[in-house]
């Protein structure tokens, strides 16, 4: 039986949490997972901090979490406990689990439940019995930190202001086919906090978006660099990699989608290795039905309104 968690699952996400898969990459290079406090963060805030936890109490256990955003139709599964092994009972758990987790998402009104596995690890076939699909394939690339020097050919990006939402929002439709944009969403805007974004214009246009995350654990690039443009592609992860300052020590990830892999060689150039390969994985929530006929209500039925009989006054 598949329940939301309690206080009383504590002890059983501690034993397992050593055990289990990470499906959100960004989440979990920058930040590390940790199970046990997202779902006491979930639960002490009845779920307004966006993770959400189902526990499988009874043999064999498990537990699975996802992360939902105000702003999005949709919500990201961020970590599934135990990781898949060689017999069926794990994949039946996970299964299992992920149902719920969809059948939450969808009573929230969200549209889609995204997981991102290991290219070609157990976990794409799991994800493929209950119905996800592969929409996205993205390799991931590690740049470890060393010193970066200001050059005098470095482009101007500018952190981005409200009134660029639109053109990010262009340049990105512009930027992914319409696939990958069912399995992730348009870059908001972000000017505050560990994400800042920032964007590069020619001719009053946006023609590239660089957005950094940063996180205890490491930093995460997100790049939009418009087809006709590839060529800043370099110079504007350069300058990226310098806006993280002088002391950054943690490593940084970039994120190069297969419609960018174009991207590859520019940040290769740089001393970005290949880090992992992953499959972005989307299951719809919402299906369309077909328009039921149209019957009208007992008590509503219109009857044929016929024209009174007037006799004459002589009749």
């Amino acid at each position: 039986m598949i329940r939301p968690f309690d206080l009383l699952d504590v002890p059983l996400l501690a034993q397992l949490e050593s055990q289990g898969t990470c499906l959100f990459s960004e989440y979990g290079l920058t930040r590390k997972t940790r199970p046990i406090q997202s779902a006491l963060a979930g639960f002490f805030s009845l779920y307004s901090r966006g993770t959400c936890t189902v526990v499988s109490p009874n043999p064999p256990t498990g537990f699975a979490q996802m992360r939902t955003r105000a702003t999005e139709s949709r919500a990201i599964v961020t970590f599934v406990a135990p990781g898949l092994g060689a017999g069926n009972e794990i994949a039946d758990v996970w299964a299992q689990l992920l149902e719920a987790l969809g059948a939450a998402a969808g009573e929230m009104g969200l549209q889609r439940l995204v997981a991102e596995a290991p290219e070609d690890g157990p976990e794409v076939t799991a994800l493929h019995r209950i119905g996800f699909a592969i929409l996205l394939r993205q390799d991931i690339l590690r740049w470890k930190a060393q010193p970066v020097t200001e050059s005098s050919n470095e482009l101007f990006l500018r952190p981005c202001a409200e009134s660029d939402s639109w053109g990010i929002q262009q340049l990105y439709l512009n930027t992914a086919p319409q696939l990958a944009q069912q399995a992730e969403m348009s870059p908001p805007v972000h000017r505050s906090g560990p994400t800042r974004g920032y964007v590069l214009e020619e001719g009053g246009e946006v023609i590239a978006y660089l957005e950094i995350r940063r996180g205890p654990a490491g930093a995460w690039f997100n790049t939009f660099v418009h087809p006709q443009a590839e060529q800043y592609a370099k110079r504007v992860i350069a300058r990226g990699l310098t806006l993280l300052g002088p002391r950054w020590s943690a490593p940084v990830y970039c994120c190069a989608r297969r419609y960018q892999e174009w991207l590859r060689e520019p940040l290769q150039s740089l001393g970005f290795e290949l880090f992992n390969s992953t499959a972005v994985m989307v299951k719809r929530l919402v299906v369309p039905v077909a328009e039921p006929e149209r019957v009208p209500a007992h008590g509503l039925v219109q009857t044929k309104v016929t024209t009174p009989i007037v006799r004459s006054s002589g009749s």
